[in-house]
């Protein structure tokens, strides 16, 4: 993100936030925060993540673009043998032991990427011992052969936290105004073996100098398939 607009205040109660060293002027601060942010990645923005209890109705209206969707409860304890991050849609795709598949996907947000964080996407790396997963332009894996496998152990929706630099203009001058603001997206909650917390998956829009974190990260996309089969192709139902 772009922080260098910002005003020297907001920069500084930032840096106390993420408990960075507060000093310098506007320049270094906003300098101090983008290394963080290439550091740390999301987990640098994050304010906080607030899971939804899956026995609950989620607050959020989730419409699915294509077939079925599926809570996102039946991830639990789904062994993942394969992940690619499509480069043609913004779609993460995991591939389990179980012969299913699902799609987390950022479709509804034009121009939107799809992401991990940190510990999430060196977690998956260990599986496939690729930087960024198998980055192919198909659904499935060209060859369906016996792997390691990574089981799920928690799965939830979040209604996440995040900061964000957004440009605002002034009513009575007109002139715009970049500022830091604190924003409210879904997210898609992973914990797997071996991991000691949860760590998501989400989707965000560049625009320009703006960054802003997509609302909904999106949970359209989780649904079933199985693989090709001899003699027989079809989808199972959710």
């Amino acid at each position: 993100m772009d922080y260098y607009r910002c005003p020297k205040t907001e920069l500084h109660q930032e840096l106390c936030r993420r408990g960075l060293r507060a000093s310098g002027d506007q320049d270094i601060a906003a300098e101090r925060l983008s290394k963080d942010d290439e550091d740390r990645g999301s987990e640098a923005t994050t304010v906080s993540a607030i899971t939804w209890p899956l026995a609950s109705p989620s607050p959020w209206k989730i419409n699915p673009e294509f077939g079925t969707t599926t809570p996102v409860g039946m991830l639990v304890n789904e062994s993942i043998i394969y992940w690619t991050m499509n480069t043609f849609f913004p779609t993460l795709h995991l591939f389990f032991e179980s012969g299913r598949s699902c799609n987390i996907e950022g479709t509804h947000l034009p121009g939107a990427r799809v992401g991990l964080d940190p510990t999430l996407r060196s977690r998956l790396t260990d599986l496939t011992h690729e930087e960024d997963g198998r980055l192919v332009n198909t659904i499935i894996p060209k060859k369906l052969v016996p792997r390691p496998s990574i089981r799920i152990l928690e799965a939830k929706v979040a209604c996440r936290y995040s900061i964000a630099v957004k440009e605002t203009h002034q009513v009575r001058s007109g002139r715009p105004v970049t500022t830091i603001v604190e924003e409210q997206h879904v997210a898609i909650g992973l914990r797997l073996q071996g991991m000691t917390s949860m760590a998501y998956v989400w989707a965000k829009v560049p625009r320009s100098t703006v960054e802003v974190a997509g609302r909904m990260a999106s949970l359209s996309g989780i649904k079933w398939m199985c693989f090709p089969r001899k003699g027989r192709v079809f989808l199972s139902p959710a």
